[in-house]
Formats: structure tokens, sequence, C-alpha cells
């Protein structure tokens, strides 16, 4: 079972007792399946579970007739597709004006269950979550455009970063940031996921913390031998063409000590030398100023 489906799972063991979050989560799944036509409501859904579901939210929400069956498809391999159908009828044309105002209403609400219902019935027909140890990402596969716009502008007036583009044939609002989809993870009812992908998380930023950590050390080390080398370079061509020894103690002293410790670190140097780290480093630019020098006769 991937993933995505065993955090809808648990999502779909969760008993929902507050009617107004069956109502968004209805408006969600229809809206981003693009079930609402002209004449009737479509939906065909893949998962037993989602189609129950929706099933009995709309045997609750309305006295409409409502037909439902399977077909069976070979594509992806084969298996059920269940289509449930409102024909056009009494009472339809209440029903969809009813779904509207809902609409009306959602986007004006910030914390509020017409935001956790409508969260969670996208999530159910169109999410996808990717396993957090490799990679932080949340998307929404929706087939209507319109539906697309409403869910990014929910997500985004409730303070998550959220994203909208536009993919193949399907709108795609998505979430990449570990915070943000641990909030949604809380906010539709899977608690148990939210833990393991917190701890999965914190793992993962331990890690990333350890090795950036290391690539610092590595990357010091690497500037300090560059740096220790360069000054050796210098001090051999003074030797060469100028002699330690007619330089002043104090030169000679620095030129010496860095000899003898070709690895060594400027703080190092100077501590062997029992000056400041700025003081040393004076001296190794008093002994580049002569090598300019030198390289300029020559």
């Amino acid at each position: 079972m991937s993933y995505t489906n065993i955090v809808k799972e648990e999502v779909f063991l969760k008993e929902i007792e507050i009617e107004k979050e069956k109502h968004y989560e209805l408006l969600a799944i229809l809206k981003c399946k693009n079930a609402i036509l002209n004449n009737k409501i479509l939906l065909k859904i893949e998962n037993l579970n989602l189609a129950n579901r929706i099933y009995k939210f709309l045997k609750e929400f309305s006295s409409l007739r409502i037909h439902i069956k399977y077909s069976i498809t070979k594509s992806f391999g084969e298996h059920k597709v269940y289509i449930i159908e409102i024909p056009y009828q009494k009472g339809y044309n209440e029903f969809i004006e009813n779904l509207n105002k809902l609409e009306d209403k959602l986007v004006r609400r910030l914390a509020d269950k017409a935001v956790i219902g409508f969260t969670r019935g996208a999530f159910l027909a169109t999410g996808y979550i990717k396993e957090p140890n490799k990679e932080y990402a949340l998307d929404f596969f929706i087939d209507l455009e319109e539906g697309a716009k409403l869910l990014y502008k929910v997500l985004r007036n409730t303070g998550r970063r959220v994203f909208l583009t536009q993919k193949k044939n399907k709108h795609l609002v998505y979430l990449r940031n570990s915070e943000d989809i641990m909030d949604i993870l809380v906010m539709i009812g899977a608690v148990k996921s939210f833990f393991e992908y917190e701890e999965i998380t914190m793992v993962k930023d331990i890690k990333n913390k350890t090795i950036r950590e290391m690539n610092w050390e590595v990357a010091n080390e690497m500037k300090t031998l560059d740096t220790a080398q360069k000054q050796i370079n210098i001090i051999n061509y003074i030797s060469e063409n100028y002699g330690l020894d007619n330089l002043s103690s104090v030169l000679k002293e620095a030129a010496i000590v860095r000899l003898n410790n070709p690895e060594a670190s400027l703080t190092e140097i100077a501590n062997k030398v029992g000056i400041s780290k700025s003081g040393i480093r004076n001296r190794f630019r008093r002994l580049e100023e002569l090598y300019n020098e030198l390289i300029e006769e020559n």
C-alpha cells in the first residue's frame, strides 16, 4: 500500500460527527473531481471507501435519487471504478444552489470547520503525499480549474505556503514545506500519520544538519590548508631570494613556525608564537608584501 493510501485509510476510519464538515468535504470532492455537470452530477471513483463515503454523505445531505454502480477498467491493471450519478430531477436545482451557498461562505472562513472539511475532501479525492524520508511534498491533482483555485485560496488564507500550477491535463495545488504538510495532516484527522511524519522529519533534519556541519568543517580545513600552502610558498621564495636571516626577528619567527607547522590554522600559529590572531595575520601580510617586492625586482 502506498504512503498516500495509508494516510487516507487513517482518515477514512475517523468518524465525522459535525454536519458542516461533511457538507464541505462533499463540496470539495464534487468541485475537485469536476462532477457537477449541466444536468447531472457524475463521479468516477477508484477507491471503494471513498465511494461509500460520498454515497453516505449525499444521502444525508439530500433526498435526491442516487445511482451507484461499478465498471471494470484494465488501465494500470484490472480494477473497479465506482460510478456515482445523480440525474436531473425535482430538487436538483435546489441542491446545486445549496452547494453554491457553501462555496460563497468558504473563502471568508479561516480556522473554521468548513475549511477542515473542504481540505479533507480535497485530499481524499485528489491528494497525493510523498513519504517524508524521500521528499516533503503534498500534491492535489484537480480536474477543474475552479476547484483548484478555490482550494489554493482556502489554504493560502490559512497561512499555508501553497502553490498553483498546471501539469498535463490537471490543475496542481501543492505544498513543499514540512510544517505546512504536518499542519494539514492534523487538520484532516490523520493524527497517527502526523506523529510518524514529524519523527521522520526530525531525524532527517538532524542528519542534514550533521552533513552541513561536516561539509563546513571540510571546507574550513581545505581553506586552512590552501592558506597555509600559500604562506609556505611565500616563505620559501623569500628564503631563496632574500634569506630568512635578513628578516626582522618577529617576521623570521613567524616564518619558521609556519614552516614547522604546515597544516596548522592561523589561530594555532598565533598561539605558538604567543600573539593574537590579528597580530600573526599582520606578520604574514608583511611577509607577502616583501614577497611581492622581490617578485617585481626579479
